[in-house]
């Protein structure tokens, strides 16, 4: 088998499968927010097609063609002759192609889709789960966790949208810190909520408004569902120092959250060491990683609890499983992150999940659930708040032959960090 083509998609669609997603339209009434994706689809002489999906769509969706380009020349090189049956060969292939600029970052995320159509092309051919490529399903089912995005509500309105999340199904559910609204919030600097600041005046405040938050969805939701908090200190300009994440940590202890994500920047892995060390509360980060290199770093300096490789972003199938059996080693978590996905990228996270035997849960953004629904040949579902081991052969995608007519690429709608 050969590769006769490697193209890119770019998509714009609403997500506002999510009520909390909703934004304010120009007449003040609530509207989905409009977000870009890139898919990759891989072509083959023998009439399979792959798709994959790379997570720099959300951020920076024109960049991706370039990057494809530079990989398709050697995919379809007659030269080279690389076989996609042999997956992980032409990924080592292509990831030597763009050793120079592409060993962290935006190459490996790009050629993150790329790996994933390739896996998905011997998982048609084989006429077998991706899952079971990657040695087998370690579980029949794993926890799902509705993912929130960042907490921008006052106490009442999160509650709400938690019990949103339970009267769906989930018994587990991940809210950001932080919420606009206060009586004294205010913003520095140019950029605006959600990224531009934290909301409470005070140190002090912030903590306090963290702590009654958790407290309050622990008192209306009970000890048996799982609670999860994000800082996304990846994105927040004004983000927590060392001192501040620890007495965060230690107001939110009572809670008994599943676990605490990105409660620093990734430019201190030190500092996540740190706090780890200080609090019972399990610490979580990895997504914006790449390659197997970085976080071979972040888990040998212990600090994580849960290692949250992405891959649509971190190199792929192939290199997210890989980092899921570090962390096994060092007795570390893996919770995928799937948060930028629409498709093929969660699909792809959940079969590297199911194969690893240290994954604890998976992540579900309800927010692009639309289009997502167009994208999956089995619809996603949970049982009893799980949800239960892919069985469609590869990754279990489709591509709709109207896709890119009804949900045509718009510049402008990328997330910005």
């Amino acid at each position: 088998m050969r590769v006769t083509d490697v193209r890119t998609i770019l998509l714009t669609s609403p997500w506002g499968a999510d009520p909390a997603w909703l934004e304010d339209g120009p007449d003040g009434s609530p509207e989905p927010p409009l977000r870009s994706s890139a898919l990759v689809v891989v072509d083959t002489d023998a009439g399979i097609r792959g798709v994959g999906e790379t997570v720099m769509g959300y951020f920076c969706p024109e960049a991706v063609e370039p990057v494809v380009a530079v990989l398709r020349r050697a995919l379809t090189d007659p030269v080279l002759g690389l076989d996609p049956m042999r997956t992980e060969a032409c990924t080592a292939e292509l990831a030597q192609r763009i050793l120079w600029w592409g060993r962290s970052g935006l190459g490996l995320s790009v050629l993150s889709a790329v790996d994933m159509a390739l896996w998905d092309i011997r998982g048609l051919a084989e006429g077998r789960p991706v899952h079971a490529l990657l040695g087998g399903a370690a579980h029949g089912r794993l926890l799902a966790y509705a993912s929130g995005g960042t907490g921008r509500w006052p106490l009442e309105a999160t509650v709400d949208q938690a019990r949103r999340y339970v009267a769906r199904g989930f018994r587990a559910l991940k809210l950001g810190t932080g919420y606009t609204g206060r009586p004294g919030s205010r913003s520095r600097g140019s950029v605006p909520p959600p990224y531009g600041t934290w909301y409470a005046a005070t140190t002090a405040e912030r903590i306090a408004d963290e702590r009654d938050k958790l407290a309050a969805l622990r008192a209306e939701l009970g000890p048996g569902i799982e609670l999860a908090v994000d800082s996304h200190a990846v994105q927040i300009r004004e983000s927590w120092s060392r001192r501040d994440a620890l007495a965060l940590a230690r107001a939110i202890e009572p809670s008994d959250v599943l676990f605490h994500e990105e409660p620093l920047r990734y430019d201190d892995p030190e500092g996540y060491a740190e706090l780890r060390r200080s609090t019972r509360v399990p610490i979580a980060g990895g997504e914006c990683l790449t390659g197997v290199d970085e976080f071979r770093r972040w888990i040998a300096m212990g600090a994580l609890d849960h290692a949250q490789p992405d891959a649509s972003h971190v190199g792929g199938v192939g290199v997210c499983r890989t980092v899921a059996r570090i962390a096994e080693a060092h007795g570390v978590g893996l919770l995928v992150h799937t948060g930028g996905s629409i498709g093929p990228g969660f699909m792809a996270n959940l079969h590297v999940a199911i194969a690893s035997p240290n994954a604890r849960a998976v992540e579900v953004a309800l927010a692009p659930d639309d289009i997502r629904r167009e994208l999956l040949v089995e619809p996603l579902a949970l049982d009893d708040g799980d949800l239960l081991a892919p069985t469609a052969p590869g990754l279990g995608i489709r591509l709709p032959d109207d896709l890119v007519e009804r949900f045509p690429y718009q510049p402008g709608h990328e997330e910005v960090a």
